[in-house]
């Protein structure tokens, strides 16, 4: 039976045996909603039973299509049901366009796909597509089992390992993260960041394997590195970068409150001051302007950021002596100078600086050996890693929290593997310091 109205091109479908059967789509309300509704008819000789392949009558599936005209559009389809007359089996036409058992078609599956790896509450996409966020959280359970990691004895070179607020169905208050330090792309996400949950699932590594690994980049978090020295023994712990430099700047920082709070009655003006130009005692001293002068808010003659800088540290001398120790250890840090970065620490144990940094230079010193090899591997670092977790928090709060860990996993695995393409830049922060 020929069928005059052929739309497969027109819809951009190029499906095979799919025929239009109506020129004009009928339009009503369904689900409250008004509806876009086109028929069409699946029909082929059947070669899939090699006994004879006879027709018999037709099965009506409703398939829903997407939004057309910002109008929900469902396809009724007939599709062709044949009978074999040697075995008795009966069976139904098939098509890529939808998949057996199902009126979801696979475009708006893809579409739901393409959604999902983007950081948006399951809701906000079901509404998008006018379907149900139950349809949403199936697609997402579905995509996540096809690129969740695959259990192997495999582990990259380089590492890197943090943590994110967990959920409150773990049992810790933190989950775990790590990922290649090179491709930047994540190996896995385990509920729980303490040893001894770390160590049972690192060992179901063999030990050849993880004799591989070269270098692990972490914070300062210590049973990070007490698990890396028992279950990886050649690995170099390199302290990242970034966590270095804000335990100083903090310090210096809470130095810069401690003198403001002791001024709050004594002198206003001075106290003033100290609030408001707080970014100045944090800024890289060679990024300080000492030429160019402009008015400065609570100051009665012009001054320029370095001249500001200056006057503000000769109101306490232990602020002075802490920021210029601080900014010395930054600089060598910096200049990626292991010795010049020890020499400072030795030196600031005989200033009087604050209690603060009198703490943080003595984690330091004992984190020295790994402080090094930041220095020595300065394009290994966790940036790419704390990334992710800030993108891991967006999510979080576009969804209004989650209470199920294997979901949340879910979501971070699809929006950090899912279309991302192949040629990826293997060392991204490349000749960069902090």
């Amino acid at each position: 039976m020929p069928y005059p109205y052929n739309k497969t091109n027109h819809f951009g479908l190029k499906v095979n045996h799919l025929h239009f059967i109506n020129q004009t789509p009928k339009e009503m309300y369904y689900k409250c909603i008004k509806t876009l509704f086109y028929s069409a008819v699946l029909t082929y000789d059947a070669i899939a039973c090699e006994c004879c392949g006879i027709k018999n009558g037709k099965r009506h599936t409703l398939i829903y299509m997407g939004e057309i005209i910002y109008k929900p559009a469902y396809l009724e389809l007939y599709k062709q049901r044949f009978y074999c007359k040697a075995c008795g089996e009966t069976f139904t036409a098939k098509t890529p366009f939808v998949q057996p058992k199902s009126t979801i078609s696979n475009p708006v599956k893809l579409a739901i796909a393409e959604k999902v790896s983007e950081a948006r509450s399951e809701k906000a996409i079901a509404h998008d597509l006018l379907i149900s966020p139950s349809t949403v959280h199936r697609q997402i359970k579905l995509i996540a089992q096809q690129v969740k990691p695959k259990l192997s004895d495999t582990l990259p070179n380089h590492l890197s390992f943090d943590e994110f607020k967990s959920t409150k169905d773990v049992e810790g208050a933190m989950s775990f993260i790590y990922c290649d330090g090179e491709t930047h792309e994540i190996l896995d996400v385990l509920p729980d960041r303490r040893k001894s949950a770390l160590e049972s699932y690192f060992n179901r590594f063999s030990l050849k394997t993880r004799k591989r690994v070269k270098t692990i980049s972490v914070d300062m978090y210590k049973p990070y590195i007490e698990l890396i020295k028992k279950l990886f023994p050649n690995a170099k712990i390199i302290i990242d970068r970034f966590h270095i430099v804000q335990a100083i700047n903090r310090e210096i920082n809470r130095c810069r409150v401690s003198v403001m709070n002791q001024k709050c009655s004594n002198n206003r003006p001075e106290y003033n001051k100290l609030k408001r130009y707080w970014r100045l005692f944090v800024k890289n001293p060679n990024h300080l302007n000492a030429t160019h002068y402009h008015p400065f808010r609570l100051f009665k003659s012009w001054q320029s950021t370095y001249s500001a800088l200056q006057y503000l540290l000769t109101l306490d001398d232990k602020l002075e002596v802490t920021y210029r120790m601080g900014h010395q250890m930054l600089n060598a840090l910096r200049m990626n100078n292991p010795k010049r970065f020890k020499e400072f620490l030795n030196k600031a144990k005989n200033e009087d600086i604050f209690e603060g940094l009198k703490r943080i230079i003595k984690t330091f010193i004992e984190y020295l050996p790994y402080i090094e090899n930041t220095m020595d591997h300065r394009n290994f670092t966790n940036g790419p890693i704390e990334g992710i977790i800030n993108k891991i928090k967006l999510i979080k709060r576009n969804a209004y929290g989650y209470r199920n860990f294997i979901n949340l996993r879910n979501r971070i695995l699809i929006i950090s593997r899912l279309f991302v393409s192949e040629h990826k830049k293997y060392i991204k922060q490349q000749n960069r310091v902090a």
